[in-house]
């Protein structure tokens, strides 16, 4: 704990690199497109205390076999991932490699979500700003006053957003790279190990290395079984290689069908579903399954908001 605090303060001391002209509210002095895994957490800590996130902590329920770490990675429950990776360090077995490999891929997963959403917010922000700071003439002086009040707070904000997406993108990679290290060496002990192989395939999914991706299913494919996990993949690959958001909502809910409790194929139904109605009801099952979801938390208030206008709207337009 000491060194990680201490190269928190080497990591502030490298203001030399930053700009000058840092709106922003958080990171102070560190470099966005330099940033080091140290000062990206040190930038998630105080984008959740600058914004009123804290992290919800762990349940006191101790993890004591393999089987509730699987447990955790199909509930995708966050807090308690970090105490399943104590528990199944130093496993072995191609079965237990497996595990481990979906445990910190889930992690990644689950950090590059929460990036992704927050970057949509981003640029919500900047529409917003490049709104606020077109020239008026017919407004009163209160009225513009007020405006650029907004715009300084959206300033603060969309900088604010763009170190914490990057922050999340950085943490990311070690989970990554672990996740796909732990696969490899499941496979290399069983390479009939389906389960690793589509460990891989979802390792190369988030790397966008797609022919990587052919080579790890058609392994996969050749497997006795069906599982949800298969589904799942190649929902994500409609959406994220193919754009095409209806194949992959159809997917993942077959998915679903399939295993019920499998929650991270709801969290991106949740986000993938383009209909603000839809939307919000996929939302109400991933929080009747998941209340503390990082979805739920992060874009559960602005798809709240949106259907509400949405309801607000809706006679308007029919009147």
């Amino acid at each position: 704990m000491g060194v990680f605090i201490l190269a928190l303060a080497l990591g502030a001391c490298a203001s030399s690199k930053s700009s000058t002209n840092d709106a922003s509210s958080i990171g102070k002095g560190i470099d966005v497109e330099m940033m080091r895994p140290q000062e990206a957490a040190q930038v998630v800590k105080e984008f959740q205390q600058a914004y009123g996130i804290p992290p919800i902590p762990p349940p006191n329920t101790p993890v004591t076999s393999m089987a509730q770490v699987l447990e955790i990675v199909r509930g995708d429950r966050l807090p308690e991932f970090e105490e399943a990776r104590r528990f199944a360090a130093g496993r072995q077995g191609p079965e237990a490699l497996t595990v481990r490999a979906y445990l910190e891929l889930s992690y990644a997963g689950a950090l590059i979500t929460a990036a992704s959403i927050l970057d949509r917010e981003r640029k919500q922000d900047l529409t917003e700003l490049r709104q606020l700071q077109q020239a008026r003439p017919f407004e009163n002086q209160a009225a513009t006053e007020k405006d650029k009040a907004r715009a300084a707070k959206l300033q603060t904000e969309t900088e604010d957003l763009r170190k914490v997406v990057r922050a999340l993108r950085v943490l990311s990679e070690a989970p990554l790279r672990s996740g796909s290290d732990l696969a490899e060496q499941a496979i290399r002990l069983d390479p009939k190990a389906q389960l690793a192989y589509f460990a891989n395939a979802n390792y190369f999914r988030f790397r966008g290395q797609w022919l990587e991706y052919d080579r790890m299913m058609r392994y996969a494919d050749e497997g006795p079984e069906d599982p949800p996990i298969h589904t799942y993949l190649r929902a994500m690959e409609a959406l994220e290689r193919y754009v095409d958001p209806a194949r992959c909502e159809k997917l993942l809910k077959e998915t679903l069908a399939k295993r019920p409790d499998f929650v991270r194929a709801q969290a991106n139904l949740v986000l993938v579903d383009e209909n603000t109605i839809d939307k919000y009801e996929e939302l109400q099952r991933l929080k009747a399954i998941s209340p503390n979801h990082l979805v739920v938390r992060l874009a559960g208030p602005m798809i709240e908001q949106e259907y509400k206008t949405a309801q607000e709207l809706g006679g308007a337009f029919t009147e």
